[in-house]
């Protein structure tokens, strides 16, 4: 059986692609696609990568995931890891129908920070399929970087937007893509822009499944997956998140802060797009341009341009 696993950038039709694999699970195995993720609450399998992780003795990084999944020591980790590769060996033996697995998780490209832990989780399923391929789609920085504002909001932050892009508007994607092809390969990596133009069809999900080996007629599409929220929604969480705790106990939404953003998103009748300026998309691009024209020339020379 091979597997292709998806490395999903955050922000970058991730989401959306989970929630294709998750509505399509049936139909999928029934064309001999196993998709099956080790904690059904989520949507990102984050047991890809924390195999990386465990396997070099790292702890997972973000406080905020240790909580959501009760993994607070370097042994909870490690025995996570044993549980699921428990679990994997005995999805496999009972599936010899299945021809192909998919994996989705933009942990792995937000958390494997080195070749070493890529190469880990690399062996792990080597050891398991008989051949494995990745697939990262890169997007523009000065989309995705609306996008980590209004996710770090989500979560417990509370500073502006002007302050999030002078510390977060520098996205490498590089570096990134240097660590993956060191640790797997080149040709063991697909690189996708995901920009109209550049996928098949002009369609993420055409464009996901032609290169995973996925029959995509007749397959349910979702609908639009985790959008941005609203001026009125960040100005509200902002407040929220200096003076509430974000997380309960088991690490889900707070139910007093859940109550008092119900209340208050009631109080806001309108609902402004949150949006860069043109003047912050170009200076995004600008401060981008040199790392993406040496990505382009190095591993997509074909294109004219990255972005």
């Amino acid at each position: 059986m091979k597997a292709v696993i998806h490395i999903g950038m955050p922000k970058s039709g991730t989401s959306t692609i989970q929630a294709f694999l998750d509505m399509n699970r049936d139909a999928l195995s029934q064309r001999g696609v196993l998709y099956d993720r080790f904690d059904p609450r989520f949507g990102s399998q984050f047991e890809m990568a924390i195999i990386g992780l465990s396997a070099v003795g790292r702890q997972i990084p973000p406080q905020f995931e240790r909580k959501l999944l009760n993994l607070h020591t370097i042994d909870d980790v490690h025995n996570y890891t044993e549980r699921y590769a428990a679990h994997l060996s005995k999805q496999l033996s009972a599936q010899s129908r299945h021809h192909s697995f998919v994996g989705s998780s933009e942990h792995l490209y937000a958390w494997l920070n080195s070749v070493e832990q890529i190469e880990a989780l690399d062996k792990f399923l080597s050891q398991r399929f008989s051949q494995v391929q990745y697939i990262l789609y890169l997007r523009a920085q000065e989309e995705l970087v609306l996008s980590s504002y209004s996710e770090a909001i989500r979560r417990v932050h509370s500073h502006s937007l002007a302050q999030h892009l002078a510390a977060s508007g520098r996205i490498n994607h590089y570096i990134p893509v240097e660590r993956w092809v060191g640790a797997v390969g080149r040709e063991r990596l697909v690189l996708r822009v995901l920009s109209p133009d550049m996928l098949k069809d002009g369609d993420l999900l055409t464009d996901f499944c032609h290169h995973t080996g996925i029959g995509a007629s007749d397959l349910l599409r979702p609908g639009r997956v985790n959008t941005a929220m609203s001026m009125e929604e960040v100005q509200i969480r902002r407040v929220l998140n200096r003076v509430l705790p974000r997380q309960g106990r088991d690490g889900d939404m707070h139910p007093l802060y859940r109550v008092a953003l119900k209340a208050l998103l009631a109080t806001r009748r309108n609902r402004t797009p949150l949006a860069l300026t043109k003047e912050q998309r170009a200076e995004i691009r600008q401060m981008n341009s040199p790392q993406n024209e040496a990505l382009r020339q190095r591993f997509l020379p074909h294109l004219q341009t990255l972005f």
